[in-house]
């Protein structure tokens, strides 16, 4: 029984530790839509121009889409994501920087297509342009239904916030 009430006074002192350095969205908004696929997804695609999309899926997952805009300064905070995902830029410029190089970002801007992996940190870094982006997600499907995106520490000194 101590073994028992150690451990979950461990998990819980973890989890608010977690919550007590996680680094939070700020200035960012975003309309979430969610939906169940059930049925296997196998899509084998050649192109003309030589390109090639391969997407396979087997089990329960769920679609998640999100209209994500970020006015100026604003930053999503350092962050994971519970699966692959698929982002595309309307307007304004994205900055991205990832956990193992945290002080290096690359930009993209309107009409361009990126994915994240890993603990990473968005912002929109113009004084006067908001950010709008589209976000695809493919998360495994749970009850209760896992959060879009779940906050991370900042990954060391020097980066950005």
């Amino acid at each position: 029984m101590r073994i028992w009430t150690l451990t979950l006074a461990l998990v819980v002192g973890a989890i608010l530790v977690a919550t007590a350095i996680a680094t939070p969205s700020s200035g960012v908004v975003a309309e979430t839509s969610r939906g169940t696929l059930d049925e296997r997804l196998n899509a084998n695609t050649r192109f003309d121009n030589g390109a090639r999309v391969k997407l396979q899926t087997k089990g329960p997952i769920e679609l998640i889409t999100q209209r994500i805009v970020a006015e100026p300064g604003a930053t999503f905070g350092w962050h994971t994501h519970p699966g692959v995902n698929v982002n595309v830029v309307q307007s304004g410029t994205l900055t991205l920087y990832h956990d193992k190089r945290c002080t290096t970002g690359m930009d993209y801007g309107p009409g361009t297509a990126f994915t994240t992996e890993g603990v990473h940190l968005a912002r929109n870094e113009s004084a006067t342009e908001t950010l709008i982006v589209y976000a695809s997600y493919f998360a495994p499907k749970t009850t209760p239904a896992l959060p879009v995106r779940v906050d991370q520490p900042s990954p060391g000194a020097g980066c950005p916030q």
